[in-house]
C-alpha cells in the first residue's frame, strides 16, 4: 500500500511541475509566436554558419561543424549554452542565463565580449610564453 501511495504522489508532483512549466512557456514564448519569432535577433546572430537542427516549444538547437548553440526556456529565463571547438581557442563551453524579456542586443554583446575575452587571454598567453612555437 505504501508503494502505491508513493507512486501516486510522485506522479502528482510531476504533473504539477509540468503544468507550471507549460504555463511559463506559453506566457513567455508561445504567446510571442514561438522560439523563432521571440528570439529572432539572437537566432539570426547565432545562425552564422549554423542551421537549426532541433526545435521544440521551449528549446532550439543550432549546429555547425564546430559549434552547437542551445537556447532553452527555463521558467522565466532563457538559457544559452555554447559548446564547440574554435581553432584558435580549442574546446569552448559557456552558459548564459537571462530573464525572458532581456534585450537580445545586449545578450549578443555579452556573447561577443566573452569570445573577445577568450581570444585576448589566448594572445596574452602566447605573448608571455617565450617558448611558444606559434607564428602569427
Amino acid at each position: 500500500m505504501f508503494w502505491i501511495i508513493l507512486i501516486v504522489i510522485i506522479i502528482a508532483v510531476i504533473l504539477v511541475v509540468n503544468k507550471d512549466r507549460n504555463a511559463s512557456t506559453k506566457l513567455n514564448v508561445t504567446n510571442y509566436g514561438g522560439m523563432r519569432v521571440k528570439y529572432a535577433e539572437l537566432i539570426n546572430y547565432l545562425k552564422q554558419g549554423a542551421k537549426i537542427d532541433r526545435e521544440t516549444k521551449d528549446s532550439l538547437r543550432l549546429s555547425s561543424s564546430s559549434m552547437v548553440w542551445n537556447l532553452d526556456v527555463i521558467g522565466d529565463n532563457i538559457e544559452i549554452r555554447m559548446n564547440g571547438f574554435l581553432p584558435v581557442l580549442g574546446n569552448v563551453r559557456h552558459k548564459w542565463a537571462y530573464p525572458h524579456n532581456f534585450s537580445q542586443t545586449k545578450i549578443i554583446q555579452d556573447i561577443d565580449n566573452y569570445i573577445s575575452w577568450q581570444l585576448e587571454k589566448f594572445y596574452k598567453t602566447i605573448e608571455n610564453d617565450p617558448k611558444n612555437n606559434l607564428n602569427f
